[in-house]
Parts: structure tokens; sequence; C-alpha cells
């Protein structure tokens, strides 16, 4: 399972700067301010499959590689 833990930024909600910034350069359709909320797997995947209308099968796996390629 994938999950954005070395994403948080423990003192402040939402992702880390850097991962704001990875996150929309590959989702250009979100916002960094959409981003900056984002506290949970299932919160981004909610936003990219809203702005992009994938289906909720397809939004998981994009962001789960896009987590995973993070991780390298």
């Amino acid at each position: 399972m994938f999950d954005l833990e070395h994403y948080q930024d423990h003192g402040d909600p939402g992702l880390m700067p850097f991962a704001v910034q990875g996150a929309q350069a590959t989702w250009l359709r979100l916002t960094a301010a959409e981003l900056s909320g984002v506290r949970t797997t299932s919160e981004l995947i909610e936003r990219v499959e809203e702005r992009y209308s994938l289906s909720h099968e397809q939004a998981i796996r994009d962001v789960e590689f896009w987590v995973l390629d993070k991780q390298l």
C-alpha cells in the first residue's frame, strides 16, 4: 500500500511544499491552493479524480504510481 507519510509536514496540515510542486507538475489542472490542503492519499485521489474526470480506479492508479515514483 502507498501513503503520503513522507510528504506530510506534521507541524502544518497538508503536503510539504516540494510535494505540492511535484504533484502540480504531474497534475497541471490542480492548483497549489487545492494541493496544499491535501492531508491524505484519499484526498489526493479525490482531487485528481474530480479535476480530470477519471474513474476512481484510474485516479488510484495514477496517484499510486506518482507516490511510488517519488519514493525511489
